[in-house]
This record gives structure tokens, sequence and C-alpha cells, in this order.
């Protein structure tokens, strides 16, 4: 150690500083209050030995300005005192000072008071290095907090759950959540909703659902059914994720349009199907296991439909919200939601916050805590109006008269590509593409939709139409044409999508043909409500032949065009 020895008689300066070198220390000698502040000022000795009465500056006054000075830093100061100075010596220890030894000195006793800061100050240096470790850990564990929470903000798109169909609420136990809501609308307007669940809660958490937000945003925007988002999550999460972690995941897709709600639930709470008195319309329970337990190949992806005719709610929570305990143990429960979700639907949101705060008082939430709430019945879409009043006058015929072709993209799908791949979503990645289309995109998906599933279940599949209006024909519609695909051995439909341009304007060509024996579109059972869309939206819909040929004209409104 370095010591300070400070002393205004030379010959006991002399013997402490020659005693303490001896012992294999280093003696910086002092013979006044005032030397030894300037000394420790520029040497910052480790301990100081001081003598009570000095003039200039006493020691206790050396005393209280070195400590002051030293700040965090712990410097033991030990007074050398005589007989009749315990007065200021009790004064002097209460200001800071460590110790004290009386004169004439004993140098055992030296020797011993020595060794045991010695050891004081060692175990203090470690004391300071673990602490400013910790504080670096701290500092960086912070920054990675912040760094993944803009990562999880950006990610999960806060602008599109403002959705006017959708209520959220999300209360992480830490400074991260490890839930995650997302929502977004394919381009037919079916709003697709995700709650997520991490294993564990925070930063680790948090980490774990990331991976879920990609393909759930890119294959919504391009129109992907969830069961095969699903299937692109597990592969996500299987990649990404080490082996141990899994998310649970719900998924759901509420189509306002044909009235149904489509939900997968791997190990999440019951999803609840309520209408606007808060009774139950159908339940979903948990009817398969979190992603990343099962290789992606084993993923059952199969969804369960729920058919309405009234409006409602569908709800979906994570555990932390029923299993939350108050101080004395007693969790939230199912009960006591399903009796709060019985209140208006506009309060219910609030009322479940009101609640829970109140069952825990001023107990802290122990995991994180979502609810959604996503409405259905109101029919969301907009009216479609006829053409002429949608548009400007346009006369086709003189326009086609003097347009040029722009562009054209066109697939070709035989029988076997036409049981597994995903043809309208996979063309609206080329729509998407198209300037003069992306602002259109919902108008040409929904065309698009309608006449591909015409060509393929109708002209190819000859699937009859008349069973969905038979209760429960949507699902027995859905069998057969699953049964029918299968079985698929021959057959053919092709696209192409044609941009036209002339004088500015532009118009989309719609062409699709299929080599099956077409149906009686004519027909109103056979027409139903999508060829009566597909009408109102185009400037002009023909088929050909026996029905297995249309082409459909659709008006673009080159005003849209964002420029770059």
């Amino acid at each position: 150690m370095r010591i300070l020895v400070v002393d205004d008689t030379e010959a006991v300066l002399l013997l402490i500083s020659r005693f303490v070198e001896a012992l294999g220390h280093v003696a910086i000698p002092a013979r006044d209050g005032a030397e030894a502040i300037r000394i420790w000022r520029e040497e910052r000795p480790e301990l100081v030995l001081m003598d009570m009465m000095m003039p200039i500056v006493s020691g206790p006054e050396a005393a209280a300005t070195i400590k002051a000075e030293s700040g965090e830093t712990w410097v033991p100061i030990v007074f050398v005192t005589g007989i009749g100075e315990e007065s200021r010596l009790a004064e002097a220890i209460e200001q800071g000072a460590d110790d004290y030894i009386n004169k004439p000195v004993n140098l055992r006793v030296l020797e011993a008071k020595l060794k045991a800061f010695q050891r004081t100050l060692e175990l203090n240096r470690k004391v300071r290095e673990q602490s400013t470790k910790l504080a670096d850990y701290y500092a960086r564990a912070e920054e990675e907090k912040r760094v993944v929470q803009h990562l999880m903000e950006q990610m999960v798109n806060a602008e599109r759950l403002s959705d006017s169909q959708l209520e959220y609420w999300l209360s992480p136990a830490e400074s991260l959540s490890g839930d995650m809501i997302a929502a977004a609308r394919t381009p037919g307007r079916v709003l697709h909703l995700m709650l997520a669940d991490g294993i564990g809660h925070g930063l680790t958490a948090a980490l774990n659902v990331l991976p879920l937000t990609q393909p759930f945003y890119s294959m919504t925007e391009k129109g992907y059914a969830i069961s095969d988002i699903l299937v692109e999550m597990s592969k996500k999460v299987r990649q990404v994720l080490p082996v141990g972690r899994f998310v649970a995941v719900v998924l759901i897709a509420i189509d306002e349009a044909n009235g149904c709600i489509e939900v997968w639930n791997g190990g999440m709470p019951t999803v609840l199907a309520i209408d606007d008195g808060g009774d139950v319309l159908h339940r979903w329970a948990s009817s398969h296991l979190p992603l990343g337990i099962t290789p992606t190949d084993e993923v059952d992806a199969t969804t369960e439909r729920y058919y309405f005719d009234t409006p409602g709610s569908v709800v979906a929570y994570s555990d932390g919200l029923t299993e939350a305990r108050c101080s004395d143990g007693q969790s939230f429960g199912v009960s006591r939601l399903l009796d709060i979700l019985r209140r208006p639907a506009d309060v219910r949101l609030e009322s479940v916050k009101a609640e829970l705060g109140a069952h825990l008082a001023d107990t802290a939430h122990h995991d994180d805590i979502s609810l959604v709430l996503g409405h259905f019945g109101a029919r969301l879409r907009e009216a479609i109006r006829p053409a002429a009043e949608r548009r400007r006058a346009f006369e086709l015929a003189g326009f086609l008269g003097g347009a040029e072709q722009a562009w054209q993209y066109g697939l070709q799908l035989g029988a076997a590509e036409l049981k597994y791949f995903n043809t309208v979503p996979f063309m609206m990645s080329f729509v998407n593409e198209i300037k003069a289309l992306a602002p259109h995109k919902s108008d040409v998906f929904l065309m698009l939709t309608e006449l591909f599933v015409n060509a393929l279940d109708h002209g190819l599949l000859q699937l009859d139409s008349s069973i969905k209006q038979q209760p429960g024909g949507q699902e027995r519609y859905l069998a057969a044409r699953k049964a029918s695909l299968a079985q698929l051995e021959s057959g053919r439909i092709d696209i192409v999508l044609t941009g036209l341009r002339s004088d500015g304007q532009d118009v989309l060509r719609i062409h699709v043909r299929g080599t099956g024996a077409g149906f009686a579109w004519q027909a109103p059972e056979s027409a139903g409500c999508g060829l009566a869309l597909v009408q109102a939206l185009s400037e002009h819909l023909a088929f050909q032949g026996a029905g297995n040929e249309v082409v459909a004209y659709y008006l673009l409104d080159t005003s849209l065009v964002l420029n770059p």
C-alpha cells in the first residue's frame, strides 16, 4: 500500500515511516495538515496515518477535506493520538475517521491494524470492480432492451393496430413484453389477427416472438390464408429459436364479406366468439401444440371455422390475464372475465383494465397480460357502386381501338400444380410491384379470386354452389372441394393479366380460361354474389364458350399512383 504518514514531530514521522516501509509498504511523509492535503491530491495514497494536533491545518480538518474529496472511493484515515485528545478524537471519528492508535505507538498493534485495513481495502476494491461491471452490464442490458423495443415497435406496425374493427390491451410484466399482438388486412379486406405468447417474459420472451411478424405481415398483404401463414411461421421459429424455446400462438381471420371467422389455436387460452350481449356463441379451445415444439412437416395447420349471422366480438387473451394473482394468491379467473364481457361492448376493454387493477391492488402482475377484441358483423366493406357512378364516363370500345399493350403477366397451372399452389396470393406479388395496379390491389384481389375460384371449383371440379346455402353447407362444400381437388388428374387453368394504355389512361384486362366443362354462369344459383361483385367492379365482363373462359376489364385511376 501507499501510506501517507502525517506528523509535525520529526522523530515520530521518521519512526512510523521506517516501520511502514519495513512492512513492505510505501511511506509518503507530510509534516502538517495543509501539506497532507496537497500530497493526497497529487499522490492519492490508499491509507492515511495522521497526527491529531498539528500546525496550520489540524488532523481532523485535513481528514474532513480528504474524505470530502475522495467521494465514493474509500480512503481509511487512522489517527495517531496522545493522552487528553479523546474528545476531539470522538468528533473526528463522527466526521469520517476510521480508526485510531495511541501514542506512544505500539508497533505490533500498528502492524495488525495495517494488515486489517489492507484486507478491507482489497475487498473494497473487488466490490468496486464488481459494481463497475454490474453498472456496465446494466447499461448494455438497457441498451439491448431499447433496441429490441424499437424493433418490436417497427415490426408490429402500430398503425395497423388502429383498425376500427379491433380493440386491444397489452401490459408487460417488465419493460419488454413476451406477448405480441399484430393485425393486418388481406387485399380482400379480411382482417387477420395474431396473439403470440413467448415462453417466460422480458427480453428473452420478446425475442422469441419477433420471428413471427415477417411472415404474418408479408403473407397477409399478398392474400394468403392463415393456415399458409402458420406453416411459414413454424419454419421461422424452428430456424431462428434455440432448442427448447417455443411460442404459443392464436391466428384469427375475420371475413366480413362471407360471414366467417377462422381460428388456429396452438397453446393459447380458449378463444371466444360472443354476441353484443356477451353470450358465448362459439369457443375455440387449443387443439394444437405451440410453434417450435414439433417439426414443421408435422404441424397440423387445420383451422376451425364459425359462420356468424349476428354481430359480436372475438375475444383472445394470454394466460397472464386470467392467472394474475392478488396479494392473497387468488387469480383473476375466467369466470370473472366472462362476467365483465357481458357489459356493453363499448366499455368492455376499459372494464377489464379497471377490474384487474382493483383485483391486483398494489400487487404487480408477474406475467405479461394481453387482450384482443376483434369485432365482426358490421360488414365494414364499402358498398360497391356501379362503375358508371364510381368513375368518369368511359367508352371501353373506343379505348380498345387505340390502346397499346404496356405489360403482360401470365400463369398456366396444370392439375398437379392446382393441388398445392396458392395462385392468387402468388400473382398479388406481381400486382403490388406495378405502380398502376398497387392502389387498386384490393379490387384486383377480389376479381382474381372470384374468377379463378369459378374456373377451378365450377369449371374443373364441377362443384355445386347450392350446397353452401344448406345448413352446415359451407363446411361440406369445403370438404367436397378438398376431396375433388385431391382426385383431379387432368385439366389446366390459364390466367393472363394485361396492362392496356392509351392517352394516359390505363385499363387492366383479366383473362381466365379453364379446360373444364365450364358452368352455367347466367344461372343465379351459379353466379352468386361473387360474380355480381366482379360485374360491379368491371367496366366490362364477358363469358365465352360454355362458361370456361372469361374476360374482365377494370379501369385504373392513374391519379392514385404514388410517385417515388
